[in-house]
């Protein structure tokens, strides 16, 4: 969860129930099959981690395994310095008379944790609509059936959903939110796309090209600040469909795409709305810029199931989107994206025959 301001919720974990109760709205789903991580720093989540219980492996190979690796690495570049971990298994809990299951891997992760001063401070086991504790065996607080989950009526569901948090069904549905069009509804826009890229070669050669790019720009930072459900209202659908291709063309231009990225970075924009529904409707590459600033505004708000699931789609659409592999690079190595600082840029275009400066993104 990012660092809460004056105007922001407060989602309070002190225990391991209330970790089983946030997890969902944390990552934004509710996980299955999964080991859940979250790094505490001082008294507030610094981070939140996934990964999938097939990537957990015997203890003598748990150091070596490239995910568990990479949940060490986000943990440490985190800043975290204590640990609560979450292992979801629809299986039986426990054979009769054996450990929970999954404690081997439970006190393996305990003790490479420990290696990189990183106390993990509880652990449980969530499985058939119940927890249980892995560290705690008194019967009064960690009786060995378990508790039942507290379900939606639980106080920090009530207050996830109060600060505008949202727990999908699963990753599935989560990931929905950018599953492209049909191939054929985004095939059928390449005309007008290529309409839109004509005009845009006629104003270079008329020599109005500055000028060209402002209309442009102007046109998509204001349909990015128009709500989803004003986007494309009052208009025919030939009408949308020209808006749409307008706009991912615009986005081609590096120019226009840093603009807009360092005016999501800044807070002044977000347009997730807008750029979901071009990473939808457009084909490939087109589609690689929106997916790149949807996921970048993820990112930057805690997202990080949803800003990896589209950098992933964005460097599937063009290898060679090298801002979409840099925000992957951040989220493989952990940054935290309430203390990375924010971007800055140059000018907003260089001059005729000048390089990008120093200070442009242009990646």
């Amino acid at each position: 969860m990012k660092k809460p301001t004056t105007n922001e919720t407060t989602l309070t974990i002190r225990r391991a129930g209330d970790l089983v109760e946030a997890i969902p709205y944390l990552i934004g789903f509710h996980p299955t099959s999964s080991l859940v991580v979250v790094g505490l720093q001082t008294s507030q989540v610094a981070v939140t981690t996934r990964l999938d219980l097939d990537y957990l492996q015997p203890q003598n190979q748990l150091e070596a395994h490239d995910g568990v690796d990479q949940l060490m690495t986000v943990l440490r570049n985190s800043g975290s310095d204590r640990a609560i971990a979450a292992v979801y298994d629809d299986a039986p809990a426990r054979a009769e008379g054996s450990d929970l299951a999954w404690k081997v891997e439970i006190d393996a992760i305990r003790s490479t944790l420990a290696a990189e001063g990183i106390d993990l401070v509880d652990a449980v086991l969530v499985s058939q609509d119940r927890y249980y504790n892995y560290f705690c065996d008194e019967p009064e607080c960690c009786p060995a059936q378990g508790r039942k989950l507290p379900g939606e009526q639980s106080a920090a569901a009530a207050t996830a959903t109060y600060a505008g948090l949202v727990a999908h069904q699963s990753r599935a549905d989560l990931l929905r939110m950018i599953h492209p069009a049909s191939d054929a509804e985004r095939t059928a826009l390449e005309p007008l796309i290529a309409a839109a890229e004509n005009l845009a070669i006629d104003a270079v050669l008329r020599g109005q090209d500055a000028r060209h790019t402002r209309a442009e720009k102007r046109a998509v930072f204001a349909a990015a600040r128009s709500t989803d459900s004003q986007l494309f209202s009052a208009r025919t659908e030939s009408d949308e469909d020209r808006s749409v291709s307008r706009y991912a063309v615009a986005l081609t231009n590096v120019h226009i795409r840093d603009a807009l990225w360092v005016a999501i970075d800044a807070r002044r924009l977000d347009g997730s709305g807008l750029w979901r529904e071009l990473a939808r409707r457009v084909p490939a590459p087109y589609d690689a810029a929106p997916l790149f600033l949807f996921a970048w505004a993820n990112w930057r708000n805690g997202n990080g199931t949803l800003a990896r699931a589209a950098a992933e789609r964005a460097v599937v659409s063009d290898p060679e989107y090298s801002a979409a592999r840099l925000l992957l690079s951040a989220l493989d190595h952990g940054l935290d994206p309430r203390r990375t600082p924010r971007l800055r840029s140059g000018p907003s275009s260089p001059g005729p025959g000048k390089p990008a400066t120093r200070r442009q993104l242009a990646c």
